[in-house]
């Protein structure tokens, strides 16, 4: 490893010189970082200092994309005005580096083929820049939604009208902010994608942006001429063919202030919540987890961008259900996802990340900007700059009783030691074996907390904070809990319907859902479970379990009468079953499924056939047969029952349907 803490700490003290000037204090920190950092290229020297950063998102990227509506401007997607208090406090948080996502859709006129960019709009833009630039921080400029909006049509043409618009907006920015100092970067484009075309590739198109940018900058005054140019790959990917498309690219450029960008935002089923819950839970039988997929993303960066001296910065990570409601992700495991981001960007010189926050992270409208999850913020900001320990398992045990056993807790330390619990006394309250790293919770202290409960109630009884010898503190949650017990709703398929469930204390793992012949829903082609708030959405203090729009709207349900199963798992380690019956547009839920498959008796002669009833088996169930005494009698895959010779045997009937195999018996008589 290279010094990356070192140039940090360096560029960082560099920059907070009271009574310094921007211009010099940033030649001082460069010209310190030259004095340290012997090996690391401009680009990576660069990328070290930028340390770890945040994205003031959705505030200038917002937009109303309808050009007859109001421009609400930095409001328009919900978030207040940005003020100087915002951005100090985003340095308060130990951030080094700021991504300021701009659209400029909406913020520009076009006249003869000319496009200007509203003055007022770049104006207000640069004040936010320079309260950064202030700050002490790194700050990262780019054109951010246009990309989806207008830009991605490109056809490839010089010609076209977005390349035209796409050349003029940039030469309008770049000039603008040349004077700027070179702690400011330009990003070219945000999440580069196109429309295909038979005649152009993706990657051809973005090689041309990016060298329009590029041209563009560098010839445009100021500081522009050796400004860093942060330059994405097609779609921010990490894929191999992604990353070498851009790679080659900028080397053909044969300029070292130059930067590659991707983003990541981990696997998507962990991510948004498709039922993959645990950081260390495997993806499929590949063995693949998200914590193997982060070193994956790593290994790609360092082989590909870093050992060609050219710095990398992830310019959005974080996780998808980060804002798909409060219960989308496990919140343990959603915490031990950024604590290994950092560890693995801390080890590498060269990498930066940058926490993509839309308003959901840091509190905009709190005076004091804290973190709207105190926790997981604690977690971004410790990670920067240490590991964490944590429990090698989820952060909550279940309890539907008093403890009968001691309970242990592994732990996973990442290099430091664990110096207690909090409020606990070992050796009375729990044992601690050092070289197992285990922790153990004696029963006499779990039952004394279950009892300070009352006696229905359910929830956490206890919050068991456990201390280490650095990173952040780890919350470990001992939680009471009873039968989830469902109720009748209505809805329809137009709206989705909302079911009451009581939940006691438990908390919904994944759901997956069936038809009669197998798996329905969004995604079930390839994929065993529901998307969390975009299919299902558990509400705990309203006990409501809701089964949206976007389900029966799904080519798998849409316009299919009849039952469907689905089964809710539990993070207790049970799982109940919810049935809805669809009928046209109108959706009811039903307690269970009525009645089990059953086998009518047979009586055939010997050499004559008859069919086997079998009843309560739907439309689209897989039904199979076997019969116990074949000199007997045989049956068919369809059922047809043949008399052998006089006697008695039993037939073995198998139906698997709404995702679960049932197996019943029927007596076969065969008389002569």
């Amino acid at each position: 490893m290279k010094m990356k803490k070192l140039l940090s700490a360096v560029l960082s003290a560099a920059l907070l010189l009271t009574g310094a000037g921007v211009p010099r204090i940033q030649a001082q920190a460069q010209e310190q970082v030259q004095q340290t950092a012997d090996g690391l290229s401009a680009s990576e020297k660069y990328v070290a200092a930028m340390g770890t950063g945040w994205n003031l998102g959705n505030s200038f990227d917002g937009v109303d994309t309808d050009l007859n509506a109001e421009d609400k401007g930095e409001t328009a997607w919900g978030n207040p005005v940005v003020t100087r208090e915002l951005i100090h406090a985003v340095k308060e948080k130990g951030y080094q580096s700021i991504r300021i996502p701009l659209t400029l859709h909406h913020r520009f006129t076009s006249e003869n083929g000319t496009y200007t960019i509203d003055p007022k709009w770049l104006e207000r833009y640069k004040e936010v820049v320079d309260w950064a630039v202030e700050e002490g921080l790194y700050v990262m400029v780019n054109i951010h939604h246009d990309s989806w909006i207008w830009l991605k049509e490109w056809d490839g043409s010089k010609a076209s009208e977005e390349y035209v618009k796409f050349t003029q907006l940039w030469e309008q920015l770049a000039a603008y902010l040349a004077d700027e100092p070179a702690q400011v970067c330009f990003e070219t484009i945000n999440e580069p994608q196109f429309t295909e075309r038979e005649n152009v590739t993706d990657q051809q198109r973005l090689d041309s942006l990016n060298q329009a940018a590029y041209d563009i900058i560098r010839k445009s005054g100021g500081n522009n001429a050796q400004r860093m140019i942060v330059m994405p790959t097609m779609n921010t990917n990490h894929a191999d063919e992604k990353v070498q498309g851009l790679l080659t690219f900028m080397q053909g450029l044969h300029d070292p202030n130059l930067i590659a960008t991707v983003h990541y935002y981990s696997e998507w089923v962990y991510s948004a919540n498709l039922g993959i819950t645990e950081f260390d839970e495997a993806l499929g039988d590949d063995g693949n987890t998200p914590r193997k997929a982060a070193d994956q993303l790593f290994a790609i960066l360092t082989d590909t961008f870093i050992q060609n001296d050219f710095g990398v910065v992830i310019g959005e990570y974080g996780l998808l259900g980060y804002d798909a409601g409060e219960n989308c992700l496990q919140q343990g495991e959603e915490m031990k996802y950024y604590e290994y981001m950092g560890a693995k960007a801390a080890a590498q010189d060269g990498i930066c990340l940058m926490f993509w926050d839309n308003g959901s992270g840091i509190d905009r409208n709190d005076t004091g900007y804290a973190w709207k999850k105190p926790l997981v913020g604690t977690m971004l900001e410790t990670s920067a700059v240490q590991r964490s320990s944590y429990a090698t398992g989820l952060d909550t045990l279940y309890f539907k009783e008093k403890a009968k056993k001691d309970v242990q807790i592994p732990l996973t330390l990442n290099g430091n030691t664990f110096t207690g619990i909090e409020g606990a006394e070992q050796g009375t309250d729990y044992t601690y074996v050092e070289k197992t790293a285990v922790v153990t919770l004696k029963k006499e202290f779990i039952n004394q907390a279950y009892d300070s409960l009352a006696k229905n109630a359910t929830g956490t009884f206890a919050d068991l904070t456990f201390t280490f010898s650095g990173g952040a503190p780890w919350h470990q949650y001992l939680v009471k809990h009873g039968d989830v017990t469902v109720g009748s709703a209505s809805g329809t398929t137009e709206k989705g319907i909302q079911v009451p469930i009581t939940w006691q204390g438990s908390r919904v793992r994944r759901v997956s859902a069936y038809a009669a012949g197998g798996k329905v829903g969004p995604q079930s082609g390839w994929w065993n479970y529901l998307q969390y708030q975009e299919v299902f959405s558990p509400d705990y203090e309203q006990g409501m379990f809701e089964v949206t729009k976007n389900f029966f709207a799904d080519d798998t349900v849409k316009g299919k009468d009849g039952l469907i199963r689905f089964v809710i798992e539990l993070f207790d380690g049970s799982s109940t079953d919810l049935w809805l019956k669809v009928s046209g547009e109108k959706v009811t839920s039903k307690k269970s499924l009525e009645k089990k498959p059953a086998v009518t008796a047979v009586n055939v002669k010997a050499g004559e056939k008859k069919t086997l009833k079998v009843k309560q088996v739907a439309d689209g169930a897989v039904v199979s047969y076997q019969m116990g005494n074949k000199k007997i009698a045989t049956v068919s895959a369809k059922g047809v029952v043949k008399g052998v010779k006089a006697g008695k045997t039993k037939v073995k009937v198998t139906v698997t349907q709404y995702g679960k195999t049932e197996t019943v018996t029927g007596s076969v008589q065969v008389s002569r």
